[in-house]
């Protein structure tokens, strides 16, 4: 009588723990796109989601969950990529957090974010963008667990700056044999604007410029030199844009030769 009593307990023991182990709840289990947000690149919200600026490189996104979610686990995908964008998410030394992306619930997939809430239940995650363009567009969801049920999705869709660029001065002077320089500066609606990234180019007499691309500082202001090491007399054409927008802007230098005491 005494084994039947062991034996039940031991298998009320295994059977009782069965549904406990079946059960994962450190899943959050309400997902939804509201608790995602997207900050830096000139990002707004829209209807759909997120509009980036074309300029933009990085971007942080942001996940902030309910008190009852803190130390929980949550999931974004990043899925159906139209216009050649690409997207690099920022893996973690030290596995799961709340500031990294690890890949392990989809073999390795490159555009899965699996993450940790931390005590604020709260995520900050990098984004890195690559080849962004007016036609380009992804879209994203979260999931929750332990039966995967998924949010709504977001779309990032890309709009170009409407920054304008216009040189300092449009002709300056250049003493042949060293560098000539030229400033152009950036603004919109009238007022000047940091942080725009800044193409250069050139064509005509001189052989390297100082920078190809180049940003706009606290002024809205760019500098660029152009080397003429040859002595050559005769005049360059810088050519200044704006990257991923349609504002141009040129300024020559004009090579003159100086006699040295």
């Amino acid at each position: 009588m005494r084994k039947i009593i062991v034996l039940i307990t031991s298998l009320s023991l295994v059977f009782g723990a069965s549904p406990a182990l079946a059960i994962d709840n450190t899943w959050i289990t309400s997902p939804t796109i509201s608790a995602v947000s997207i900050q830096g690149g000139g990002a707004q919200a829209t209807g759909a989601g997120y509009s980036i600026s074309t300029q933009a490189q990085t971007a942080t996104l942001k996940f902030k969950g309910t008190a009852a979610q803190s130390g929980k686990f949550a999931q974004i995908n990043f899925y159906q990529f139209v216009g050649g964008v690409g997207l690099e998410l920022t893996a973690g030394s030290s596995g799961v957090s709340s500031t990294a992306c690890d890949q392990q619930t989809l073999g390795g997939n490159r555009h899965t974010c699996f993450f940790k809430l931390d005590e604020n239940a709260t995520a900050t995650l990098p984004l890195k963008f690559s080849s962004v363009s007016r036609a380009a567009t992804l879209k994203y969801k979260v999931l929750a667990g332990p039966n995967i049920t998924e949010s709504s999705d977001g779309t990032i869709s890309f709009s170009p700056p409407t920054n304008k660029i216009v040189p300092i001065l449009k002709d300056v002077r250049g003493i042949a044999g060293g560098p000539g320089a030229v400033q152009f500066k950036v603004s919109k609606n009238g007022k000047a604007t940091s942080g725009i990234r800044v193409k250069f180019s050139f064509s005509g007499v001189g052989e390297n410029l100082s920078a190809v691309n180049s940003t706009s500082d606290k002024n809205g202001l760019v500098t660029v030199y152009l080397t003429n090491l040859k002595f050559h007399r005769g005049s360059a054409k810088i050519v200044a844009r704006v990257v991923g927008g349609t504002s141009v802007a040129t300024a020559h230098i004009w090579w003159f030769k100086v006699k040295y005491l």
